[in-house]
């Protein structure tokens, strides 16, 4: 039975992943140092997990990471430990560029040496299309080059590139993955797509950066693990690649198809002309994100199966479902907008 370390189990595409592939034919290791945006092991529903173990430790922790990872002897170590939040990484840019990017050349440190005693093992690292920055013609192909906006893109994007160095000075087989904009269940409060849920539960206007005309591409969070999946089992070697879904839609009307389901079921008192407000738009903001992921869909044929639509259903549905994650989180969230700088 095949071995899988995730690193970062417990942050919002982790968690996913994490129950996605828990069901499955491996032994599965989740490394997490837990964060105040990380969710605990309670919330897992860990009796329907096969073979699952948890371990709390953080990446910085180069000797204890070294050390559980040769012992383990995994087949794939996926890397999704990262601080995602733009604002924050704007509020504390150290504090980004430390966990971001140091910690990933620890894993790929650690990797370099134990892939030489283990051959065929892989290290898939998690990286994001906000590193090509903003995106306002072709979509973005893997070898485009990097503009980041951000001190998060930055940090992710620094990492990229020591991921491509090792392969090259080292000959690692640590494959890059540019996502687009995940969501779905787990997500933290502080994003845009939870802000907007409960916002309008609490009768609040969605507070919408500028005019709203900033562009994401969107995949629903259950796609992107199993798109990820995917990639276990093709065969692999240095490769990069993207991983979007072709939705882009702006914030705005992101907004808007939040506000129609929510008032279709009766969980906003809010009508049509007051259910927002724009507000001072983020420094740095990109205005269009777009992937081109051709060369993933046609080495992998997956499919999207959730589409904007009903991914945002199914979203707030979750959302609506579980109270208690949802009141512990809040717990943690302070609701107080970051990052805003002159």
């Amino acid at each position: 039975m095949k071995k899988i370390i995730v690193t970062g189990g417990s942050g919002f595409i982790g968690t996913n992943f994490v129950k996605n592939l828990a069901k499955k034919n491996y032994i599965l290791y989740n490394i997490d140092k837990l964060s105040s945006v990380s969710t605990p092991e309670r919330f897992k529903n860990k009796k329907s997990f096969k073979n699952y173990n948890f371990y709390k430790l953080d990446l910085l922790n180069f000797k204890k990471i070294k050390k559980l990872i040769f012992n383990i002897k995994p087949d794939f170590i996926i890397n999704f430990a990262a601080e995602s939040h733009v604002d924050r990484s704007i509020e504390d840019p150290i504090f980004f560029l430390k966990n971001n990017f140091i910690s990933s050349i620890n894993l790929f440190s650690i990797f370099k040496d134990y892939s030489k005693k283990n051959k065929n093992s892989r290290l898939i690292h998690i990286s994001t299309d906000e590193v090509f920055g903003s995106n306002n013609s072709i979509p973005s192909k893997e070898n485009y080059p990097y503009k980041p906006s951000s001190p998060y893109s930055s940090s992710k994007a620094s990492a990229d590139l020591v991921a491509l160095s090792f392969n090259e000075t080292y000959s690692t087989n640590i494959v890059i993955v540019n996502l687009c904009n995940n969501y779905g269940p787990y997500q933290n409060l502080e994003k845009f797509i939870p802000t907007c849920i409960f916002s309008l539960i609490r009768n609040k206007t969605i507070p919408i950066y500028g005019k709203g005309l900033n562009i994401r591409e969107w995949i629903y969070v259950d796609d992107a693990c199993r798109a990820i999946l995917k990639l276990l089992k093709l065969k692999l070697d240095n490769s990069r690649f993207n991983i979007g879904s072709n939705a882009r839609v702006d914030n705005f009307t992101i907004a808007k198809k939040i506000f129609s389901i929510l008032k279709s079921k009766n969980k906003t008192k809010l009508k049509n002309n007051n259910y927002y407000k724009f507000v001072k738009d983020r420094p740095g903001h990109d205005l269009r994100y777009a992937l081109n992921s051709s060369r993933f869909y046609k080495k992998s044929n997956f499919k999207i199966k959730n589409k904007i639509d009903k991914g945002l259903s199914k979203t707030i549905g979750w959302y609506l479902n579980n109270k208690k994650w949802v009141k512990y989180m809040k717990n943690k969230y302070r609701s107080k907008r970051i990052g805003l700088h002159d």
